[in-house]
């Protein structure tokens, strides 16, 4: 019998009528034949509630306390979830990410998963059960809780398909898909049918949010099927796998404010940051690192403590990325797009080929325009 997984997000289970909503999507679900895994996050804004109560008690609190304090919100909604079931008659049960086999590295705030022993949930689905697995957390060899970071449900529910071998892993989101671009900026931006596992891994690393990098890094490495689809209208959405057909640019992403930071190295040695970094390079001696506004704070304490000398842009950048294979090596394309940015953009923007798709800076004041003119433009 095949195993489906789904992941619900935080907006899809933010309140008690949303799980009984999903609960009652499950049991027709159910009745189709396939074993079902459920990946569930934290309700609605509950780990950001979590974080601020911390921080009501220390600006600087233990990562392993933290790791302690905010995966009980996955626990939350485990337990809810299987209870709106179990009042349906559906049998299941709950897991933490630890009972789920879920071992990872000892890096408190964002573990690395280093394998998944899924054994108790392949138990329960031989039981006829369905199982609910909590998020964005697992246990390290040491035997230490630990969360996986931004995005850690994506990466669990991926995770998942691949040691259950399941036919299948849906994303169920706040929004119907993967667009051409932010639909929220572009209001003539379409959903797209299928992505490829490549195309989709390089929309999450420079900008879509509808999945996180690292669970499209699975899903491409083991070659999961993936949906994106909402968690509102149950309607077909994005199929993430290997059979599409190209085009030239077939979606755009976008990044803001994002700021360049030039690091004078000691010694000509590279420290490990643990802060999450946009891009970086290096060149004698000097260490480029751009990385978002909402991470300037920690990455300057870390500079401070490590004694680095360094300057910082005063004006943040946006980073937007046209997806497509063929337009890299176009030159016929490459031309029209500088003449079509020397037109649009008032101020400098630079153009990079990215191997998968090609990717353009520009000041963060002319993003909207920008990302307008070239879907308009561009996008087939």
């Amino acid at each position: 019998m095949a195993i489906v997984v789904k992941k619900f997000g935080g907006t899809s289970v933010g309140s008690i009528e949303k799980i009984k909503n999903i609960a009652g999507h499950i049991l027709a679900d159910s009745k189709e034949g396939d074993d079902i895994v459920m990946v569930v996050s934290a309700m609605g804004k509950t780990t950001d509630e979590l974080f601020g109560l911390a921080h009501e008690i220390t600006k600087n609190p233990n990562q392993r306390e933290m790791d302690m304090l905010v995966t009980a919100g996955e626990r939350i909604t485990m337990a809810l979830l299987s209870l709106c079931l179990q009042e349906l008659q559906i049998q299941s049960i709950s897991f933490t990410g630890s009972q789920s086999g879920i071992i990872t590295d000892n890096s408190h705030g964002n573990a690395k998963i280093l394998t998944v022993n899924a054994f108790r949930i392949s138990e329960e689905l031989g039981k006829r059960k369905i199982v609910i697995v909590a998020g964005f957390q697992g246990v390290s060899l040491e035997k230490e809780i630990t969360t996986l970071g931004r995005g850690g449900s994506d990466t669990t529910a991926v995770a998942l398909s691949c040691f259950l071998n399941a036919k299948k892993c849906e994303i169920f989101t706040d929004v119907d898909g993967v667009y051409t671009a932010d639909p929220r900026i572009v209001s003539t931006a379409k959903k797209l049918s299928r992505l490829s596992f490549e195309e989709m891994l390089y929309l999450t690393l420079y900008g879509s949010k509808v999945l996180h990098s690292r669970a499209a890094e699975f899903a491409n490495k083991y070659q999961i099927p993936t949906e994106i689809k909402s968690s509102i209208e149950y309607t077909e959405g994005t199929m993430i796998d290997n059979k599409i057909e190209h085009s030239m640019v077939k979606a755009i992403s976008h990044k803001e404010n994002i700021f360049h930071f030039c690091v004078k190295l000691l010694n000509n040695e590279i420290p490990v940051f643990m802060t999450d970094v946009f891009d970086m390079d290096f060149s004698e001696n000097v260490l480029n690192v751009w990385l978002e506004g909402q991470y300037e704070t920690k990455f300057i304490g870390e500079l401070d403590k490590y004694g680095f000398k360094y300057t910082k842009s005063d004006d943040a950048i946006a980073v937007i990325n046209l997806l497509g294979y063929r337009i890299c090596k176009d030159i016929q394309f490459f031309s029209n797009l500088h003449k079509t940015l020397k037109e649009v953009c008032q101020k400098t923007f630079y153009i990079k080929n990215q191997g998968i798709g090609v990717q353009i800076t520009v000041e963060q004041s002319e993003t909207g325009n920008v990302l307008k003119h070239l879907h308009d433009n561009y996008v087939t």
